[in-house]
């Protein structure tokens, strides 16, 4: 059901995005800089300004996502350090129990 709504909100999105670009044909142009600070004109002439909207909602979120992944970092650094513990300690079980051999001396861990 989660999926089936998921998809409804895509397609919607999409259709509005469509007709976004559709409405938006209309030739500008794109100052890169504003004019008066260099001497050179850097703009782009003729743009699409349904290409001028979605590269900036592309790039909106380019950096949104950039921003939340430096900002887990700490998660998966402690992540990665618990699954390298974790590892060892299996590690250090199937040695321990290796060196018991048939023996069954281990304490039992009664369930809850």
């Amino acid at each position: 059901m989660l999926r089936l709504i998921k998809w409804a909100i895509l397609a919607v999105l999409c259709a509005a995005l469509v007709v976004l670009g559709v409405a938006n044909m209309a030739p500008v142009d794109l100052y890169l800089v504003p004019p008066g600070i260099v001497r050179t004109d850097l703009m782009l002439s003729g743009i699409p300004l349904a290409v001028v909207i979605l590269a900036a909602i592309l790039l909106g979120v380019v950096i949104g996502e950039l921003f939340e992944w430096l900002r887990e970092h700490k998660h998966r650094r402690r992540a990665s350090e618990r699954s390298r513990e974790v590892e060892r300690l299996k590690a250090e079980i199937a040695t321990l129990k290796r060196r018991l051999g048939d023996k069954d001396d281990m304490p039992r861990i009664a369930a809850q």
